[in-house]
Order: C-alpha cells, then sequence, then structure tokens
C-alpha cells in the first residue's frame, strides 16, 4: 500500500512539473500585458478552496521561485559564476557554496520586495496587520515582482557576459524592467486604494524604492559575512 501511495505521489510530482512547462511563460505574459488583471485574479483565487486555486496558471510564490531557479539555471548554463563578496571562510560563504543553500538565500532576499510592498499597502490603508491581511497583497505583489526580477537576473548575467552586444543591452533591459515595475505598482496602488493616476504613481514609486532598497540593504549586510 505504502508503495502504490510513493507511485502516485510520484506520478502527481512530474505531472505538476510538466505543468509548469506550459504555465509558467503563460502566466508571465499574462502579467507583462495585464498585471492589474492578474493581481484581480490573485484575490479571487485566494478565496477557493486550497485544491481549486490557481489551477489555469501557477501561484503567485511559486511562480516567484521557479523565475529564480530558472534565471539561476541559465546563469549556469553561461558558465556565469555567482559573484560574491564574501570573506573567505566565513560561516556565510561556505553556507552560500552549495548551490540550493544559494537559491534558497536568493528567495528569501528576493521576497523581501513583495513584503515590503504589501507591507507598506496595509499601513497606508490603515489596516490591521495579521498573517491573513498580509496574504493578499502579498501574493498580488509575488506576480508583479516576477517578471521583474527575471529582467534584473537576467540583465546581471547579460552585464557579466564577455560579449559587447549583451553588455550593451544589459542596462536597457535593467531599466525597462524598473520601469515596467513601477507602472504596474502605479495601477495596483490605483486600484487598491481607490486613489488617483497621479498620487498612484508616487505611491507606486516610492514603495519599489523602499522595497529595492531593503532588499539590496539585507543582501550587503549577508555579503559582509560571519567570520569563524
Amino acid at each position: 500500500m505504502d508503495f502504490i501511495r510513493i507511485i502516485r505521489s510520484l506520478e502527481e510530482l512530474l505531472y505538476e512539473a510538466m505543468t509548469w512547462i506550459i504555465f509558467y511563460p503563460l502566466t508571465i505574459m499574462r502579467i507583462l500585458f495585464n498585471p492589474t488583471r492578474m493581481t484581480l485574479y490573485s484575490d479571487v483565487e485566494l478565496g477557493d478552496a486550497p485544491e481549486q486555486q490557481y489551477t489555469d496558471s501557477l501561484s503567485p510564490p511559486l511562480l516567484l521561485m521557479l523565475t529564480i531557479v530558472l534565471t539561476h539555471g541559465i546563469e549556469l548554463a553561461f558558465g556565469i559564476k555567482a559573484t560574491s563578496s564574501l570573506k573567505a571562510g566565513s560561516v556565510l560563504a561556505t553556507f552560500m557554496a552549495d548551490e540550493q543553500n544559494l537559491l534558497i538565500v536568493r528567495a528569501l532576499v528576493t521576497a523581501i520586495v513583495p513584503l515590503s510592498v504589501a507591507f507598506i499597502a496595509l499601513r497606508t490603508q490603515q489596516r490591521p496587520l495579521d498573517r491573513n491581511s498580509l496574504r493578499r497583497p502579498f501574493f498580488s505583489q509575488c506576480f508583479l515582482v516576477s517578471p521583474f526580477a527575471f529582467a534584473f537576473s537576467f540583465a546581471t548575467i547579460l552585464a557579466r557576459m564577455p560579449i559587447s552586444v549583451a553588455q550593451t543591452a544589459a542596462p536597457y533591459l535593467l531599466f525597462g524592467g524598473v520601469v515596467w515595475f513601477c507602472w504596474a505598482e502605479t495601477r495596483w496602488f490605483a486600484r487598491q486604494h481607490q486613489i488617483t493616476l497621479g498620487r498612484a504613481l508616487l505611491s507606486g514609486i516610492g514603495s519599489v524604492a523602499v522595497a529595492l532598497t531593503t532588499a539590496f540593504a539585507v543582501s550587503a549586510m549577508l555579503s559582509i559575512g560571519i567570520e569563524n
């Protein structure tokens, strides 16, 4: 009986993994062209039963994690090693030397961005902060952060490639990612807070600046390392 259950679990895992090949690009494209609709979709899906959620897309946190794994895979495919300013021999340097641990740290640092924007949105609306109230904006933000995270990571890969065309394209890709992210956040704040586009633009750009600064600050703190 246990063997049968293991086989069925493996079947479900294989099927789920194969569906990612279809639904990852589909979900990313839907977010790119209509971010507001996808954040509304995320809010509605969270109201469904767990087994009925995100049946025609990937869940927002999973989408963000797969983006990190995908860009890391592209990095490895091009033979580009992750840059690090960690002190040699430090505890953190040893921990980050493992690819799995590196992905975990990258996922946690990247997740600071949607968490920061969700927190700002709740504080702005003066809503109570708890695990339930934070879930909806966090999931919506994971959708919005995923395309930006891909653009940012791919731009850093291009910048480190020994090809002049790739190095030239890197800042344009990064700039486009930032502009799109600010535009998407502006639309999200306008819907979320029911405010004018002018105020939403300030809220969107401000929240992006705070979230990215926080993520970069945490990343910089980690790069200092911990001495043995």
